[in-house]
């Protein structure tokens, strides 16, 4: 298995996380003011591509919920523990520039679960994730062909 590959799905996972956590004054219970780092969409999702495509960026933005108090973004107010430690990894297949990647991931030992990641290298070498199941894993009804990509950019 390619240490590079786990090194990227861990650092896109914690991505997520390093926004949430980031947020530190309350508001009520409307939500949690985001730092100057994060104060924007454009630098949210500026830092998320670093790590994923485009359209992967723009579902972990939704999955946010952001909003705007005071003139400021912020998240709702909750909690989290962070990313799921990675417990095992599984190449599904491989191509030139091309990864799939099943992963494994659990807190403890009744709450394990996997996701499959669809990686891609990058001109300057590192790789970027552009597909992660269950949410958009690019397979046909009948589960047998692969699709390029999530949308037209990410082809």
């Amino acid at each position: 298995m390619n240490d590079s590959w786990t090194r990227a799905i861990r650092e896109a996972e914690d991505a997520f996380w390093q926004i949430v956590f980031s947020a530190r004054k309350r508001v009520g219970n409307r939500g949690v003011l985001l730092p100057k780092r994060f104060g924007t969409k454009q630098k949210i999702r500026r830092f998320l591509r670093r790590r994923m495509s485009p359209c992967l960026a723009e579902r972990v933005m939704r999955n946010l919920q952001l909003r705007k108090i005071r003139g400021r973004l912020a998240i709702p107010v909750g909690d989290g523990i962070g990313a799921p430690p990675i417990l095992n990894t599984k190449r599904l297949s491989q191509a030139k520039g091309r990864a799939t990647v099943a992963v494994w991931f659990g807190f403890d030992r009744e709450d394990r679960f996997f996701r499959v990641y669809q990686l891609r290298r990058r001109a300057s070498g590192g790789w970027i994730i552009y597909g992660r199941h269950p949410l958009d894993y690019p397979f046909n009804r009948r589960f047998l062909q692969l699709l390029p990509g999530c949308c037209a950019s990410c082809a």
